[in-house]
């Protein structure tokens, strides 16, 4: 039964991070009228897993995981993976594993050179860094922490010097205007450094939003469609007017938005809910049982990009001086382990439950690249490009993203590879989830490598004419030869050389945990390739589906983020980067979200 509709200035489609960051700065103006969120998960923000930094995982099996499943991928033997994302107030930033890595300049500057002018790297860098506040700097919302690089967690430091003695840069600073990635790198943890807990968009922005008088934020309220006018205006636009919504108890309601309607659903589901109203590509909706196709546009829903990675977890040397502790003791759930780490936590603190683990990391480029040894590789590597397919939009687009790859593989600077490090087991399972330590008391020391810049591209649309059913998801993971063959040499590469490198060398074994493939096996391309398609993964770092570029190349929304044959709708998360960064994206959408806010209140002041 439908109840009279509400009426509110803004409608704001899903209360992830864009869309709380959105929310929290247009009503900071009380003359841009009155805000209304829309989020379908419930508010958790005094939810222990989501506070507590490594509860996180806990989370994934739950209803607060989107748990979207992907089609079999060819690139890695046929087996489906899991699209996780954040199914609660503050979305993803209250599902994650906590890394804030901002995108790099050389990114940024290239979803400018698609045709995006007003995302230049020095306005995108003054509106991200409004966001975030690091222990000695800035003062945005939310709080970031480093962990204590001291005698109690020598793992960073060794991961520094490992990577010195190899001859890349250490210590560089990513959260600066130069914006260059590329060396080892400390990433900062979303945690905040007086209380220890987690630092999301729905306690530090919306906690400080969330008594204005002309701010509403409904949970539990999953939007079914957007309305539009029936006619075009005198632009030639549809007019988005409102939405229907369902709340918890599965009640119809109908909101009207006078000003903007601002989808903000993410990567997975903000090109779903344009299709099922009517934005698409005509004939893939049309075979889906939709027959009122508004505005045609193929681009909708394709472009999607994720990063693949995989994990080597090498065994330690039987003896550890003091500072070389790993999580596994806590991941087997040993009791003295977990009231040792709660009381340090509770106590004073620190220990493993006040940091992400996560924090020592690298930006590569093609191993070799600095000493110049593979310039006739790449011909051959990059020869190997190319988009199959024989759609002039998506050959357009493929052309300039290849550019922009070959510009990184052919730099000694130019990073290719995402490294991870991790003082315990890490392996990510096919539905996402972290694999078990495996038993006995041995402990780990993991380097996860992920393909920074992926060629290969693809899809998420709706399975039926209703958002309620599971959308089709095809990542298409290493579908273009250049990613399998460029992750391969940096997996090869940790195998060959990072982890015969003093310091770390000498606190790891050769034997990996839970596989019968040895790290010397690995050191053979071949062996390496085998490995990557029967255990690599998708991360939890997917963009594209609404992208941000002309329509010619295959965009979605303009640079002022407006949806394209729309008036009064707007795409602003995620989804609208066309070219992914080069490591986690929390920090992007963020970024993506202060800039987003500042070209719409600039509209209407």
């Amino acid at each position: 039964m439908a109840t009279t509709p509400e009426t509110f200035d803004f409608v704001i489609i899903g209360g992830g991070t864009a869309g709380l960051v959105l929310a929290t700065r247009i009503s900071e103006h009380q003359s841009l009228g009155r805000v209304l969120v829309l989020e379908a998960g419930d508010d958790q923000t005094d939810d222990m897993r989501v506070n507590l930094p490594p509860m996180w995982t806990t989370l994934i099996p739950t209803a607060s995981n989107w748990a979207l499943e992907t089609v079999p991928q060819a690139g890695l033997f046929n087996r489906k993976g899991s699209l996780a994302s954040g199914r609660l107030l503050g979305g993803s930033s209250g599902l994650n594993g906590l890394s804030f890595a901002p995108p790099s300049k050389s990114v940024v500057d290239a979803w400018v050179g698609l045709g995006n002018p007003g995302w230049e790297w020095e306005r995108f860098f003054q509106s991200f860094s409004k966001s975030f506040s690091l222990p000695n700097s800035g003062k945005g919302p939310l709080k970031l922490s480093f962990p204590d690089d001291d005698e109690e967690w020598k793992w960073p430091s060794t991961w520094r010097e490992t990577l010195r003695t190899l001859g890349y840069p250490v210590d560089v600073d990513i959260y600066g205007l130069a914006g260059e990635h590329c060396g080892a790198t400390l990433v900062a943890d979303s945690i905040n450094p007086f209380t220890k807990q987690r630092s999301y968009v729905a306690n530090d922005y919306y906690g400080q939003a969330k008594t204005r008088a002309n701010l509403t934020v409904k949970t539990g309220a999953e939007v079914q469609k957007i309305l539009f006018d029936e006619a075009k205006d005198n632009d030639g636009n549809y007019r988005a007017t409102g939405v229907l919504y369902n709340d918890k108890d599965g009640q119809t309601h109908t909101v009207t938005a006078t000003k903007e309607l601002i989808i903000t659903a993410g990567t997975p589901h903000s090109p779903r809910l344009l299709e099922v109203s009517g934005i698409g590509n005509k004939s893939l909706l049309q075979s889906r049982g939709m027959t009122n196709v508004i505005v045609d546009n193929p681009s909708v829903g394709e472009n999607l990009q994720n990063h693949v990675l995989c994990s080597q977890s090498y065994e330690l040397a039987p003896t550890q001086e003091k500072g070389f502790d790993t999580m596994d003791s806590l991941a087997r759930q040993d009791p003295a382990a977990m009231g040792a780490a709660m009381e340090a936590y509770t106590q004073r603190q620190n220990g493993p439950f006040s940091r992400s683990g996560a924090n020592a990391t690298a930006l590569l480029p093609l191993p070799g690249m600095q000493n110049g040894h593979l310039e006739p590789v790449l011909d051959t590597l990059l020869s190997q490009t190319g988009s199959a397919s024989t759609d002039d939009v998506k050959q357009s687009f493929a052309r300039r993203h290849e550019s922009f790859v070959r510009s990184l593989l052919d730099s000694p600077a130019g990073p290719s590879g995402h490294y991870l490090t991790f003082a315990g087991f890490a392996v990510v399972t096919d539905d996402g989830s972290m694999a078990p330590s495996p038993p006995g008391d041995a402990k780990y020391f993991t380097i996860m490598v992920s393909l920074a810049h992926p060629l290969s591209r693809g899809s998420i649309h709706v399975s039926s004419d209703s958002v309620k059913s599971p959308p089709t998801v095809n990542p298409n993971y290493l579908s273009n030869p250049l990613d399998l063959e460029v992750l391969a040499r940096h997996f090869q590469f940790v195998a060959s050389t990072l982890t015969k490198a003093e310091p770390l060398t000498s606190r790891i074994t050769r034997k990996l945990g839970n596989t019968s493939v040895s790290a010397d096996e690995l050191e053979e391309m071949e062996k390496a390739k085998d490995f990557l398609t029967k255990h690599a993964t998708g991360a939890a770092h997917y963009v594209g589906t609404c992208s941000m570029m002309p329509r010619e190349l295959g965009g979605v929304v303009d640079p002022k983020l407006r949806v394209y044959g729309c008036a009064n709708l707007r795409v602003c998360d995620a989804s609208i980067v066309p070219i992914i960064p080069s490591s986690n994206i929390q920090a992007t959408v963020y970024g993506v979200a202060e800039h987003g806010a500042e070209i719409i209140i600039a509209d209407y002041l």
